[in-house]
C-alpha cells in the first residue's frame, strides 16, 4: 500500500487530508520539481524534506522511487526522527523496477600528466584531504607497498619484526633497506599482523645497531600494549611511498603535495580507464534520540559505495579483534558507510554495500531492524557491526531484535585485516541466519564480547543459524568460523551451521584456530547439530559451562539447508535450544 503525494510547490491541505502521487528521484532531475515521475528531484534529500510535510497524517505507506544512475554523495545524507513514517506506516526509498541507483562517495581523477615514463607512473592533482583506497575500473588497487602483494587471500608476503623490552621493534638491516633513500619517512606505515591484532605504526625515530634496525613507533606506548612476547616474528610489510610503486596498479597519495600517482599497465594511459578515491565517510547517517527515535524506515535495491575513514593517518593506531581501534585500553568502533544510532524497525533490503573504507554498517541502539538479502563486499573493516562493548548495558544503550538473514558478506578486512562479516556487541534477541559469508582474513561472526570474568553481560537469546561460513581465518590465528566471547549468555544458540575450509594460513601463528569458538568466560550457550567440516566445537579461556552436542562432521540436511534460503522469515524461525539452556546436560562432540 502506497500513500499518494501531490507536490507542486506549496503543499495544499484540507484538515486531515491529503491529496498525493509517488515520489520519484532520478540523476537527471531537479530539486525544484514537484518530485512527480516526469519531473523528478535529483537528490535524496530533496525527497526527504518534501516528505517531512505530510507523514506526521500518514495513512498509507510512502515510497520514493529513485531511478538508476550515478548519484554523487560529498556530504552525508541525514535522516532524523521526522523523517520516521508515521502512525504505523513505512516511508520507503527503493529502486525503480529493474534499475541500479548508485549513490557514491567517490570522485573521478582526471587531468593525468605523466611522472615516470620507465615506470608508466601517471599524476593528478586532487582536492586536499587523506586517501587510502583507489579503485581502477572498479577494482580495488594495491596501495603502494613493499614486499608486493601477491596473494589476495593473506595479502602477503610479509616480512618478520621482533619487539624489544622499550616497546621498540627490531628490523633487520636487510629489510631496512627498502626505505632507505626516502626522504620523509614519517609516511611510511608498517603494517604488522600479530596474532589476531594489526597495528600500523608511524616511525618517530630509528637508530642503527650492527646488524639491525631498531624503530621507534609513534605514540608507542598505546600501540604496542602487549607482553613483548606476544610480537615475536610477527609478519610486516611496509606501505605508502612514491618509491614502492613498482608493478601495474600500485598507487600513492603525497598529502604534501596533494598528487595521486599510479602505475598503469604496460602501454595504458589514464584516458583509458577509470580511477576513483573515496572522498566521502559517511553516506547515510539515521540518527535519532533515546527517547525519539529514528523509525519505519526502509532501503531497497540501491547500490552503497566508495567511502573513506582516516581518523587515524596522523599517528599508529592498533586494531583488535574485528578490527575495533584499541584507544586508550577502550575500543573505538570505525566510521561506517551506513552509520544508524537510537532507531526502530529500519531495514535495508537487497542492497549492494561496497568499496567501504571502515564498516559497511554500524548499528546503535537499533531495535527490532532488518538487514535482509544484502551483499557486501570489499570491505575495509567490517560487514556489519552493532553496537559498543559495553558490561551490562542499560537497555537505552542496548540493540534488541535485529535480525540478520540472506546476505552474502564477503572480502571484508581488506585494509583493517582483523575485520569479520558480523560483529555483535552485547545484544540480546539478536538473529543471524541463513547468511553466506566468506573470504576473510580473520573470523567470520563474533557474538558478544569481553566480560573479564564469568559474570552477566546483558547478551542474552541470540541465534546464530544455518549459516553458511568458509574460507574465513586465512591469515590471523586466535579465532573461528563463529566466535563468542565472555559472559553468560542465557538462552543462546549456535545450531545448525554449516563450516569447512577453515583452517592456519600461511601466515598465521600459532594461536588456536576451530570452526566454532567459545571464548574467555563465555557460557550458557548452546552449540548444537552443525556441520564442522574438518575442525571442531571448542571452548578455551575460562569459558565454561557451554552445551556441545551432535556437531558432527557432515550431515545432508544442515548442509543443503545452511547459507541464502529466498523465502524464507527469520522470526518463524524453529532454530531455538531443543531443551532449556540450564537444564541441558550433555557435552559430547567438544
Amino acid at each position: 500500500m502506497k500513500i499518494i503525494i501531490f507536490v507542486i510547490g506549496l503543499f495544499l491541505f484540507l484538515p486531515h487530508q491529503l491529496f498525493a502521487l509517488d515520489l520519484y528521484v532520478a540523476p537527471d532531475g531537479n530539486d525544484a520539481n514537484p518530485g512527480t515521475k516526469e519531473k523528478p528531484f535529483r537528490t535524496l534529500p530533496a525527497a526527504r524534506d518534501s516528505i517531512r510535510k505530510v507523514n506526521k497524517t500518514m495513512t498509507e505507506d510512502i515510497v520514493v522511487y529513485i531511478r538508476g544512475g550515478l548519484y554523487s554523495i560529498k556530504e552525508t545524507i541525514e535522516f532524523a526522527p521526522q523523517d520516521s513514517g508515521f502512525n504505523g506506516h513505512k516511508v520507503i526509498y527503493r529502486a525503480f523496477s529493474d534499475e541500479t541507483p548508485v549513490f557514491s562517495g567517490g570522485i573521478e581523477l582526471t587531468n593525468w600528466t605523466l611522472y615516470n615514463k620507465d615506470k608508466n607512473i601517471y599524476q593528478s592533482k586532487v582536492p586536499k584531504g587523506i586517501y587510502r583506497q583507489l579503485y581502477i575500473n572498479g577494482k580495488r588497487a594495491v596501495r603502494a607497498r613493499s614486499p608486493n602483494k601477491t596473494s589476495d587471500a593473506t595479502f602477503g608476503p610479509y616480512l618478520k619484526v621482533n619487539p624489544t623490552q622499550q616497546r621498540e621493534l627490531k628490523i633487520s638491516k636487510e629489510d631496512w633497506n627498502i626505505v632507505l633513500g626516502i626522504k620523509d619517512i614519517s609516511e611510511v606505515e608498517l603494517v604488522v599482523v600479530s596474532h589476531w591484532y594489526q597495528q600500523r605504526i608511524l616511525v618517530a625515530k630509528h637508530r642503527a645497531t650492527k646488524n639491525d634496525v631498531i624503530v621507534t613507533p609513534v605514540n608507542s606506548a598505546k600501540v604496542m600494549t602487549k607482553p613483548v612476547k606476544f610480537y615475536d616474528d610477527s609478519g610486516f610489510f611496509f606501505e605508502n611511498s612514491v618509491h614502492f610503486i613498482d608493478q601495474a596498479g600500485e598507487w600513492y597519495h603525497d598529502r604534501l603535495t596533494d598528487q595521486i600517482f599510479i602505475a598503469m599497465p604496460e602501454n595504458t594511459t589514464p584516458s583509458s580507464i577509470s580511477v576513483v578515491i573515496p572522498r566521502t565517510e559517511v553516506l547515510l547517517d539515521i540518527n535519532g534520540t533515546v527517547t525519539r527515535k529514528v523509525a519505519n524506515l526502509e532501503f531497497w535495491g540501491i547500490t552503497f559505495e566508495a567511502t573513506v575513514w582516516s581518523d587515524f593517518s596522523d599517528q599508529s593506531i592498533n586494531f583488535t579483534q574485528f578490527a575495533q581501534a584499541v584507544v586508550n585500553k577502550a575500543r573505538g568502533v570505525l566510521t561506517a558507510g551506513i552509520n544508524t544510532k537510537n532507531t526502530q524497525n529500519i531495514a535495508f533490503r537487497n542492497n549492494t554495500i561496497r568499496k567501504m573504507g571502515g564498516n559497511a554498517f554500524y548499528l546503535e541502539n537499533a531495535d527490532d531492524s532488518d538487514i535482509e538479502g544484502n551483499k557486501i563486499y570489499q570491505i575495509a573493516a567490517n560487514g556489519i557491526v552493532i553496537d559498543k562493548e559495553i558490561i551490562n548495558p542499560k537497555s537505552d544503550e542496548q540493540s534488541s531484535g535485529v535480525a540478520i538473514w540472506n546476505n552474502h558478506i564477503q572480502q571484508a578486512g581488506q585494509d583493517y585485516s582483523n575485520g569479520g562479516a558480523v560483529l555483535a556487541n552485547n545484544v540480546r534477541g539478536l538473529i543471524v541466519e541463513h547468511n553466506l559469508i566468506n573470504n576473510m582474513p580473520y573470523s567470520g561472526i563474533q557474538i558478544c564480547n569481553h566480560s573479564l570474568k564469568v559474570v552477566d553481560i546483558g547478551c542474552i537469546d541470540n541465534r546464530v543459524c544455518y549459516n553458511h561460513v568458509h574460507h574465513v581465518m586465512q591469515l590471523h590465528d586466535d579465532g573461528g568460523g563463529i566466535y563468542a566471547l565472555g559472559g553468560i549468555q542465557k538462552g543462546t544458540v549456535i545450531a545448525e551451521n554449516l563450516l569447512h575450509n577453515i583452517s592456519r594460513g600461511e601466515w598465521g601463528g600459532t594461536y588456536p584456530i576451530s570452526m566454532i569458538y567459545l571464548d574467555k568466560y563465555a557460557s550458557k550457550i548452546m552449540v548444537r547439530d552443525n556441520v564442522i567440516r574438518g575442525g571442531k566445537a571448542e571452548e578455551r579461556n575460562g569459558a565454561e559451562g557451554n552445551y556441545f552436542f551432535r556437531n558432527v562432521q557432515s550431515d545432508k540436511h544442515v548442509e543443503s539447508n545452511a547459507g541464502i534460503k529466498h523465502g524464507y522469515n527469520p522470526r518463524l524461525s524453529s532454530c531455538q535450544p531443543t531443551v532449556g539452556n540450564d537444564d541441558i546436560k550433555l557435552t559430547a562432540n567438544k
